[in-house]
């Protein structure tokens, strides 16, 4: 930060490239991102956050992580095991409610065009607006691809409050968004994370079909719907649990009873303006081979878990059809 040019307050980054220099500000930044078409954007430095490797070496002790979620909690909660040199990480939010929710057997974000490829074009394009105004500038994007947690960065830079359903909920956008993130060593002014909270009616908590949230953020993902319909094998107590519920592929049940998600826009991200599938068929995933899943539903979300565990699902519920 060089004060003496009169941009103490102001997030900037030069390139002297002979006696040509290049500056980027925060706000340029942002202006560009909501300019292309993505809902809200934050920035926080690259550091690690140790609250958060607190939070998630504490809750190690008393829950079990996901199968598919990275154990160790440094490379959860610091950037630069990513990017050595980050100094900031540029985090995007995608709204992806698109005025209902879904009242099929798929959660509302599966019926939708995959989130991955969808948010990584947008972070593709914010990462080469970044490079063209600052040549030489490292970026490195993630958007659940890499073992950090996109939460606490979306948190930290200041996209949302978390709430007891353990999602993270902006104050516009509710929690019916994607984040996606642009980890770089341009040196940005950081947002400050939101001093809004919950509003702590345990909604959530009453109503989850597992009983998988409880008090103080607890998630216990072994009881969870979304988890146990992503998961190839199940015990005889998470058969029946998937048994009493409708969907096959993830659950919305938390988010559907949550107060901070009542009178939200419509997503104005273009990809997720169309209308959503809703619901899938046992007999016609029967009738499929698993190539022929993978063709057919190779732009949704649900297509990486395969055929074989979403018909496990069907067959909990002894549903032909």
């Amino acid at each position: 930060m060089h004060a003496a040019c009169g941009f103490s307050q102001v997030a900037f980054y030069f390139v002297c490239l002979g006696c040509e220099c290049v500056m980027i500000m925060a706000n340029d930044i942002k202006e560009y991102a909501k300019s292309i078409g993505i809902s809200d954007v934050g920035i926080c430095d690259a550091s690690k956050d140790e609250r958060f490797y607190g939070f998630l070496s504490v809750r190690r002790k008393h829950f079990s992580a996901c199968s598919f979620e990275e154990r160790d909690a440094e490379k959860r909660t610091n950037p630069r095991l990513f990017l050595p040199t980050a100094k900031s990480v540029v985090v995007c939010a995608f709204s992806y409610y698109t005025g209902h929710t879904s009242s099929g057997n798929l959660s509302c974000y599966a019926g939708l065009p995959d989130y991955h490829k969808v948010v990584q074009k947008y972070l593709d394009a914010l990462s080469a607006f970044i490079h063209k105004s600052v040549p030489g500038a490292a970026c490195k994007t993630a958007c659940d691809t890499s073992p950090l947690m996109d939460r606490m960065l979306a948190y930290r830079a200041g996209l949302g409050f978390f709430g007891k359903n353990n999602l993270l909920i902006h104050p516009t956008l509710g929690s019916y968004f994607f984040i996606g993130s642009v980890i770089t060593d341009v040196a940005l002014d950081a947002d400050a994370p939101l001093s809004s909270q919950c509003m702590g009616c345990d909604a959530c908590i009453k109503n989850c079909p597992g009983q998988a949230l409880s008090s103080n953020f607890g998630f216990d993902c072994e009881t969870c719907i979304s988890y146990l319909t992503q998961i190839k094998t199940l015990t005889e107590k998470q058969k029946e649990l998937v048994e009493k519920q409708e969907s096959v592929y993830g659950c919305d049940v938390c988010q559907k009873v949550c107060p901070h998600n009542q009178h939200l826009p419509a997503t104005t991200v273009e990809e997720f303006c169309i209308e959503p599938l809703e619901e899938l068929k046992a007999s016609e995933l029967s009738a499929m081979s698993n190539r022929q899943f993978k063709k057919t539903y190779k732009n949704y979300p649900f297509s990486w878990c395969g055929r074989e565990t979403i018909l496990k699902n069907f067959l909990q519920k002894n549903e032909e059809d």
